[in-house]
């Protein structure tokens, strides 16, 4: 970017990043949450939130792939569309959507200023300016009021009944995706408790669907639903729908887990269209009460099939084929980046089923071609953040990855240039020792992973800045995302002999990181 003021925009809006509060620390979020109604009645927002038509989705896994793909269903319908998610992979308005499109640059810098300058008036009252996620919470629903949006689509940040997202009065209809173990300092150490948080989005009256659940976190969420009377209904399973007369190929987004988040999207895409289609300007009346019925007898109708077919949500489950050949190279086998986000234990095992699907698609694909049928060479790029725990990352995905067979012939852990506390920053990390950390809680889990096996004949570059004798095929660690990639971007210009596969995983910091770095970011 080289607008001026948007660099003045992020600097100010970098100024909100504060310290997380102590793992478990509930009373902060407590007193966070409350706050929201003091920032909304300072910009005089508190009645204007009603005039919002809000699906709000909560959940462990999938939310913002569920949230993308009702976006991309209801703008088939003809709806202008809000989506606010989070976090963003490189610029910070991918997590404000108009029409599926992050938010133009000027427009996201005219609503900033308004809540920013509003705000800052109030600083020295308690309680001060707000943290950032709680300010692109608001910023979000201002930009959706001014643009005048159909429907406005929200992804709970943490939790749900302490989310900043959870200032929405009524929404049209709330969704909670497939739930998990993440947050547990602050959600709690076990399913139900979990659940209840989650379910702390349901409102009197509002419906509200799930997918299939674990049987404890099922029935926590109906025991929240019937305590604040929200009808709660599980969502009819993807495959029993039946699908228009020509033809369903695919979802747009890869992995079998994504049918469960079509199911849950297509459900609220039709519960909203039922409730409030009607009342749209730029709505179909008929239209809409047809798709609606459509979908109560299990029938996909046109539109939502042709808007999960287009449906894009980057870094998640994405595949990159990338060419590295420089001029007077001899042409190698090509390198292809899978990148998924994935940083609960849950969604590790599920990117290792995805990965290992799609690396045996793309060698299904090269034999039909009539590609030399050589076995790829795998590498596995890994980061997490230093709240998790790696080893419950790593551990369920390398069980999974050996049940199919599946290892590395490298493993690298690498610093991301981004981080939470340095969004954007591309100042090079020395502390190393968390990596280092990985690495071992990576060797650990060996013994239990088939690995890759060296290629015969395959000869790459040297790995750049190795410290001591690190073995790559034990997991190695490296200093510079950047140098990394730089070397895999070698390995392609010196033609290997195997094609080579590059999982990124663990953090969507890293993956954010890495599109930047492979000009593929989604802004």
């Amino acid at each position: 970017m080289d607008e001026p003021e948007y660099k003045d925009v992020l600097e100010a809006l970098n100024s909100l990043i504060s310290e997380k509060p102590k793992a478990g620390d509930k009373q902060a979020y407590e007193a966070a949450f409350e706050s929201m109604q003091t920032y909304l009645e300072r910009l005089d927002l508190v009645s204007d939130l009603t005039k919002l038509k809000v699906i709000h989705v909560a959940g462990t896994k999938g939310k913002g792939s569920t949230c993308a793909m009702v976006e991309s269903m209801l703008q088939q319908c003809g709806y202008k569309t809000g989506l606010f998610t989070s976090p963003h992979l490189v610029d910070v308005r991918e997590r404000i959507r108009l029409q599926g499109r992050p938010i133009a640059i000027p427009t996201f810098i005219k609503h900033f200023w308004w809540c920013f300058n509003n705000l800052k008036e109030y600083a020295d009252a308690h309680p001060g300016m707000p943290a950032y996620f709680r300010f692109m919470t608001i910023l979000a629903l201002k930009v959706f009021l001014e643009e005048k949006v159909d429907v406005a689509i929200l992804e709970v940040g943490v939790g749900g009944r302490l989310d900043a997202t959870n200032c929405i009065p009524k929404p049209i209809v709330c969704g909670v995706t497939s739930l998990g173990f993440d947050h547990v300092e602050l959600l709690g150490h076990t399913l139900p408790e979990i659940a209840r948080e989650k379910a702390g989005i349901f409102k009197k009256g509002v419906p509200a669907f799930t997918v299939q659940q674990p049987v404890d976190a099922l029935q926590a969420l109906l025991e929240v639903a019937a305590r604040v009377e929200a009808p709660l209904k599980l969502a009819a399973p993807f495959d029993q729908y039946v699908l228009p007369p020509e033809g369903f190929h695919q979802l747009g987004l890869a992995g079998v887990h994504q049918r469960v988040n079509a199911s849950l999207a297509v459900q609220l895409a039709a519960t909203w269209e039922q409730s409030a289609g009607h009342s749209c300007g730029s709505s179909d009346p008929a239209g809409a009460a047809k798709r609606a019925q459509q979908v109560a007898q299990l029938q996909l109708p046109d539109a939502y099939a042709a808007g999960l077919r287009q449906c894009v949500w980057p870094g998640r489950a994405q595949v990159i084929s990338q060419s590295w050949v420089s001029e007077g190279a001899a042409e190698g086998l090509g390198t292809t980046f899978f990148l998924d986000g994935a940083h609960t234990p849950e969604s590790m095992a599920t990117c290792a089923e995805w990965f290992a699907e799609a690396s045996q698609l793309q060698q299904e694909s090269s034999r039909r071609t009539g590609q030399p049928l050589t076995p790829p060479h795998r590498i596995l790029l890994f980061n997490c953040m230093k709240e998790r725990n790696p080893e419950a990352l790593l551990q369920p995905f390398m069980t999974t990855l050996a049940a199919k067979g599946l290892g590395f012939q490298q493993a690298l852990f690498v610093p991301p240039e981004s981080s939470y506390r340095k969004l954007g920053s591309t100042e090079q990390h020395k502390d190393l020792s968390w990596q280092h950390g990985l690495q071992r809680v990576y060797q650990s889990n060996l013994s239990n992973s088939p690995r890759g096996v060296a290629r015969a004949g395959l000869r790459l570059p040297p790995l750049p800045g190795l410290e001591g004798s690190q073995d790559a095929t034990q997991g190695a660690v490296l200093s510079s995302l950047r140098a990394t990639l730089n070397w895999l971007k070698r390995c392609g210009q010196e033609g290997p002999k195997a094609p080579l596969q590059v999982l990124v995983t663990g953090s969507l910091y890293l993956v954010g990181d890495v599109l930047k770095l492979l000009n593929k970011a989604p802004v």
